[in-house]
Formats: structure tokens, sequence, C-alpha cells
């Protein structure tokens, strides 16, 4: 072959391994970024690659005539902001993008539009979303913000970003406005509802007795100080408890073993999924808690058992009160499912009720605001005010149980993991309160740890964490 033949070879070899080249750039690039080529489908609707690109901790819409981002913790695009407060001092703010409609009663609210921060979730499940379902969490102000973000953002891209429940915080201590609008951002789409539970400290200590008042104090050791102000952080103790914490934390045990099942912000609901403010999990969920919520008409789904026990012989004689019966024990079966053994007049039989972890349990509000429980749970807490132990985790076993013996419908307490429901839902260095499975304890060594294994966990809420 002449040396122009052999140019001419050279060439064509070289223009086929450019081609071969581009052809690997290309599929690499497509699978490092699936948004990079075709069409991105969400709720049913088709999108041009050209118009939506995901940003960490961002969402960017485009077309010909306007370029509008919603930054996670921005405060934009927030249109209507309403504080609704009524008679029992039930204070609930609200945000929503068009407007909040009142009845002119009491402040009760009837209909709150979402949010107008929407996000493009990767990956959906087949779930199906029930109605009357709410995601609740609690803390003491609003310092607490950045946990609470931190929760929600877990959830979300667990779960929440394809259910869009809605979402409730409660909180002793108004929030700021700011505040509320950076967990708004964070948990779009879903609606967020910050709620004050109920009257001030203040309020509840001018309410109190004379002699209510000067137990209280004892207990909060200020006897020799008559002239120091009882605040939230002040740390007290109590009779019977070995427990000293603060007013705040003794506050919340009250709030969540009584008040909080008739509170306004939860009436539109029926089902409550409790999630502690400073809970982490560390995987999207692939079996749905609420279908099998549901579906099975459960009274309690919890999360671990046994979690602390209880034996308060008053208590007994309350429940001797109101139920005309007793649970002198706590059991959970091989199918992990739990029930109350009553106790029998004339038998010596031992009085323990071991209960369940209060950190995250779902509860049919239904079920706990009848008027024999409520009765019963205001017994419970009725001694005296801002009492620790008899608290939240109690009070859901033995009304629980107690609907359960009530409706002589089968066993209804179910546990979560008996069940195959592995939510990794991480709590006191705990996975799903598995004393075998260790949940790194500091907040950016549990991103780290989780992140690598979860697709788009750093992109949804890595910003949290820088």
């Amino acid at each position: 072959m002449g040396q122009e033949g052999l140019g001419i070879r050279r060439v064509v070899i070289a223009v086929f391994c450019c081609l071969i080249c581009y052809s690997i750039l290309f599929i690499v690039s497509s699978v490092r970024h699936p948004f990079s080529s075709g069409l991105l489908q969400t709720d049913g609707a088709l999108f041009s690659s050209e118009q939506f690109r995901l940003e960490p901790s961002s969402f960017e819409k485009k077309d010909q005539n306007q370029n509008i981002q919603s930054e996670s913790l921005a405060t934009d695009g927030l249109a209507t902001n309403s504080i609704i407060q009524d008679d029992s001092h039930h204070q609930v703010t609200t945000h929503g993008n068009k407007n909040v409609s009142e009845t002119g009663q009491q402040g009760h609210i009837l209909e709150v539009t979402s949010s107008p921060i929407s996000r493009v979730n990767q990956s959906s499940t087949n779930f199906k979303r029930y109605d009357g379902v709410a995601i609740v969490t609690k803390v003491l102000w609003d310092k607490d913000v950045s946990t609470v973000c931190e929760m929600l953002c877990y959830i979300a891209h667990a779960y929440n970003d394809d259910m869009r429940y809605d979402i409730v915080v409660f909180t002793t201590i108004p929030w700021s406005e700011e505040n509320i609008a950076k967990v708004q951002n964070i948990a779009a789409p879903a609606k967020v509802t910050v709620a004050v539970e109920g009257p001030s400290l203040e309020e509840q200590l001018a309410a109190l007795s004379k002699e209510e008042l000067t137990m209280l104090r004892n207990r909060c050791f200020l006897k020799d100080k008559p002239n120091e102000t009882l605040t939230w952080q002040h740390y007290c103790g109590e009779e019977g408890s070995k427990d000293v914490v603060n007013l705040g934390y003794c506050w919340q045990a009250e709030f969540r073993a009584y008040h909080i099942w008739t509170h306004e912000a939860l009436k539109p609901y029926k089902y409550m999924i409790w999630v502690d403010s400073d809970c982490r999990i560390g995987k999207k969920w692939d079996q749905d808690p609420m279908a099998v919520m549901i579906e099975n008409d459960l009274t309690l789904l919890y999360s671990g058992w046994p979690y602390g026990k209880f034996k308060d012989v008053k208590t007994k004689d309350k429940m001797q009160q109101i139920y005309n019966m007793t649970i002198c024990y706590s059991k959970q079966n091989s199918e992990g499912e739990l029930y109350g053994k009553m106790c029998k007049s004339g038998t010596n039989m031992p009085y323990l009720i071991r209960q369940v972890a209060g950190n995250h349990h779902i509860t049919n509000l239904d079920h706990y605001r009848k008027d024999i429980h409520q009765n019963f749970l205001k017994l419970f807490v009725g001694d005296y005010k801002f009492s620790r132990k008899f608290d939240d985790q109690i009070a859901v076993t033995i009304v629980g149980l107690m609907e359960q013996e009530l409706r002589q419908e089968g066993l209804k307490v179910w546990h979560e993991r008996s069940k195959n429901l592995t939510l990794k839902i991480a709590h006191h260095r705990m996975f799903d309160v598995q004393h075998s499975e260790r949940a790194p304890a500091r907040r950016l060594d549990f991103f780290e740890a989780v992140k690598g294994q979860w697709a788009g966990l750093e992109e949804r809420c890595g910003a949290l964490f820088q």
C-alpha cells in the first residue's frame, strides 16, 4: 500500500477511535446524572430535562420567561402565615401558599393549603396514601430548630417526600416566623403546623393554689430562694422517682400523657406517627407502617418493648376506678403482639407493667380520645402539676392495652420489627430499640455513616450538615 493509502487509513482509524471515546463518555455521563438526558417523570407528568435540574438543597425550575429558585433554608415563597389562638390557649401557627380559612369558632382550623415549594423525587414507592395521618414531634422552643430540620429531612427522604403527610411540631415557647419558615422549607412539599401546646408557664403557675405552688418550688429546690423566678430550665425531682430533670421536660411528660390527644392542632387527624425530634433515620422505608396500622385496625404500633417498667400502686387504683379492672403486667407473644394480663381478686399476682418505648410509635387518635381513656389519663396525671413519673410511655401503654381489652377483637397492639417493619429509626445509639444494632451518636458521624448507602440523601439533606 502506498503512503497516501496508509495516511487515509490512519485518519479513518483515528476518527473511529474518537467516536468510541465520545460514546463511552456519553454513557458514563448518563449513568452518573440520570436527568441529563431524556425525560423525567413525577406525579404522572413528564418534564423535559431542559426545565429541571437538581442541586444540593435546592430545586430550580426554568422556562423561557422566568428563572425561579427556592433554597431549602430560604424564607421566600411562603405567602400565608397565620397564628390562631383559641379560648384554651392553643396557639397554632401554619404556613401555606394561598390562604388560611377559619370557622370563627374558638380559632378552629378549617383549611390550610400546602407549601408552594415542590421537589422532584428520584424514586417513589407504591404505598397507598391514607387520610387523616400526621407526623408529630415536640420541642421546648425554636432553639431546637436545627434538630427538628434534620429529623424531618431524614423522614422526608425515607418516606414523606412520597407520602406528603402533614407535619405538626408542638412547642412550649412560641417560634419566630423565620424558624418556622426554615422547617417548612425542609419539609416541603408537606404542610407544617407549629403549635404552641398551651398556656405559658406564668399562666400555669398563676392557676396553682398556694400549697401547690409551694410544693412545686420545693420540688425544684427553691425552698430557700423565695425571690428566684421559676423557669422551664429549673431542675426538679419528686417523691417516688429517682429522676431529676428540668421543668420543661416534666411538662412534656404531662403534655404527651394527657393533653396532646385532644389538642386543637391534632383534631383533623385520626392517626399520629410520633417521632422524637432527636431521632434519625438510616434508610429509605421499603414497607409502609401506615398500611400495617390501618389495614389491621390497630390501636398502637410500637418500636420497642420492654423500655422501662412501672409499678406505682396509686395508678393501679386509678385503673380500677375508671376501667373496673387493672393491668397487673404486660407481655409480648411470639408474634410481636402486646397484651395486658388483668389482675384477679384473691390472688397474689405480681404488679409490674413493662412499657413501650416513647421515641417512636403510631397511635389511633380516635381510640385514645375516647371518654373512658381521657377520664383515666386525667386522673393518671392529676395528683399534681408537672410530674415526670406519670409520663407518656406508660400512658400510651396502659391505654393501648385497655382499649384492646375493651374491644375484644383480637390483639391490636403490635411491634414493628416483629411484623417485618424495619424502619431504622435511631435513638439513644440504637436502631429500632434493638440493643444489638448500634447507631453513631454524633449527628455528623451518623450522616457520614448512612449517606454512602442511601441514594440521594446527601443531595436532599447535605446542606444541613455543612
